[in-house]
């Protein structure tokens, strides 16, 4: 009996440690303690779809046709009204495009604002920081979104701004 229950703990602890998505905003979601723009597509001729990727600035280093599927964008801007300093900024993020079960996943994850970027160094090594990240500034530490004006403002107008680069690629679009 106390391996039944002992290996039921077990069992329970492993689906409860699986990554799964915490929060969400739009098409933000946090995974794993970190904000990832996701959306799903159903596209039909991947052809077209490469063509249309290699003819936007933002998605022109990927070549679905050629399994580059993922890249790191260039410095963009976001253009929004009443964006905190931080957001007014140049942003780099990384871009992913997944097929899986006939349609197409696309994540923007990893959103950092360079200028914000400290450098920091102990005993001459270069340490990671956080600062200069988009859950720097709109996450709490508990992994949960912060819910104030501008945190919902950067983050709809970047849900809005990815949005308008992959929509007109797909057509319907499915969460």
């Amino acid at each position: 009996m106390k391996r039944i229950l002992i290996l039921f703990f077990l069992i329970s602890f492993q689906g409860y440690s699986q990554f799964q998505k915490m929060d969400s905003v739009g098409n933000f979601y946090v995974i794993d303690y970190k904000l990832v723009w996701q959306k799903w597509y159903d596209i039909d001729d991947k052809a077209e779809f490469d063509r249309m990727l290699k003819s936007n600035d933002f998605t022109s280093d990927l070549d679905i046709l050629k399994f580059t599927t993922s890249t790191k964008t260039k410095a963009y801007r976001l253009v929004g009204n009443n964006l905190p300093e931080y957001a007014q900024h140049d942003y780099e993020a990384f871009l992913s495009v997944d097929y899986i079960k006939g349609r197409y996943r696309v994540s923007v994850k990893q959103i950092v604002f360079p200028d914000f970027v400290e450098k920091i160094y102990y005993n001459g090594m270069r340490m990671n920081d956080p600062r200069g990240t988009l859950e720097q500034y709109n996450m709490r530490k508990d992994g949960q979104i912060k819910r104030t004006t501008g945190t919902m403002n950067v983050l709809y107008t970047f849900d809005s701004a990815f949005s308008q680069i992959f929509d007109p690629m797909a057509g319907e679009s499915f969460e």
